[in-house]
């Protein structure tokens, strides 16, 4: 575990480097950006402590939000998503998650992979949309945002998860 941690800090910096300078620019069809750095809450162990989870998904957001000059949409959506990951956990790994200690072991089907990976995605999206326009009239606009940016950040991680995966 003491390991564990500063590992996680330089995927986190590393990730937040390659958004903050290269995502952040794609802008597919002109407003299509995928959110890299949420990697992190994705792979973290489940067998640690969920306090440290929630202050990882803090300073993640944090980080990104000091960075991209938002006004707390990015934190906002990665502490929401640490405090609903036992949930998202059980939805779709099932109700013995616990006996994994990450949701990429071996033993858990594909199928329950891409849905936690989907879930921990659109949800992220929707917060991170919605608070940054916070405002009805923007209903549309939140949801073209967040079914687009959860659809081609999905594809990037998983992408790259699959790329960096180890075979045993």
């Amino acid at each position: 575990m003491n390991q564990y941690y500063p590992k996680v800090f330089l995927l986190s910096l590393f990730l937040i480097f390659l958004q903050v300078l290269i995502f952040d620019r794609i802008n597919l069809f002109g407003f299509m950006n995928p959110s890299i750095y949420i990697i992190v809450l994705i792979i973290h162990r489940y067998d640690l402590d969920q306090f440290n989870y929630i202050v990882v998904g803090f300073l993640l957001g944090f980080i990104m939000d000091v960075l991209s000059q938002s006004a707390g949409s990015h934190s906002l959506s990665c502490v929401t998503i640490s405090f609903l990951r036992p949930l998202i956990n059980k939805f779709s790994l099932g109700p013995n998650y616990e006996d994994f200690s990450s949701p990429f072991s071996d033993g858990i089907l594909t199928s329950n992979k891409v849905l936690y990976c989907f879930l921990i995605t659109i949800i992220h999206q929707i917060i991170l949309n919605a608070y940054s326009y916070f405002n009805w009239t923007h209903t549309f606009v939140i949801l073209k945002l967040t079914i687009a940016n959860s659809i081609f950040t999905f594809i990037v991680i998983v992408s790259v998860l699959n790329l960096f995966t180890t075979k045993e």
